[in-house]
């Protein structure tokens, strides 16, 4: 009964026939309740996308994101560069740089409490991370992989990874991200972004365990 009437209903706008009531109730948008924290602040994120300060927007977004903010700078990112796609670089180089920038920020918050992960596993069990920490491309694969990026900037200074290392894997990582997601949209434009969408978080992270197991492989050949 409910599939009849939806039907009629939709054959009634598209012929023109739906009564105001009904046809404003159908366009108007759905209400978001207001414990839908992680949904209002990603409704809120997106509201920049036409506004004209767009970019310095996106320069925060990709540098808070990188410490505690829990959405990522692609959902800016995408519908910016949809709208200007000749600008598709300068976003990615936006949000790269405000990443890597926002990652030492990060990092030093792990630091704060590596006195902690010290009394926690002992300087012995920390000094066998070494032949892994000091990896610069496992530290790529992670930068590149670990969703939220927060958990990989707050645990590296946690665990005490050299900073260089850090530093230089943060900003291959995250610009082969961001300027991976502006190539796709460069050539493809509006039909990529459902693609992104669903399945951004699971090609990063097949994306990154790959390479680790690549960088793994070489060690141990």
């Amino acid at each position: 009964m409910a599939v009849r009437v939806g039907a009629a209903i939709n054959r009634a706008m598209r012929e023109g026939t739906a009564s105001p009531a009904v046809a404003a109730a159908l366009d108007a948008p759905s209400r978001v309740s207001r414990w839908a924290l992680h949904r209002r602040l990603y409704d809120w994120m997106l509201s920049f996308a036409h506004s004209p300060y767009s970019v310095a927007a996106l320069c925060v977004f990709s540098f808070v994101e990188a410490i505690f903010f829990p959405i990522p700078p692609i959902v800016l990112q995408v519908p910016l560069t949809l709208e200007r796609r000749g600008r598709a670089w300068l976003y990615a180089g936006v949000c790269s740089a405000s990443s890597v920038a926002g990652g030492l920020a990060g990092y030093a918050v792990g630091w704060a409490f590596h006195g902690l992960a010290q009394s926690l596993f002992g300087d012995s069990a920390l000094h066998k991370l070494d032949e892994y920490s000091g990896s610069v491309w496992l530290l790529t694969a992670g930068a590149i992989a670990v969703h939220p990026y927060k958990l990989f900037t707050i645990a590296a200074g946690f665990l005490g990874v050299p900073l260089g290392s850090f530093v230089v894997a943060s900003a291959v990582g995250r610009s082969v991200l961001f300027f991976a997601v502006a190539t796709l949209l460069w050539f493809f434009g509006p039909p990529v972004r459902v693609f992104i969408d669903r399945y951004f978080n699971v090609l990063t992270v097949a994306f990154g365990v790959l390479v680790a197991a690549i960088v793994v492989l070489v060690k141990v050949l």
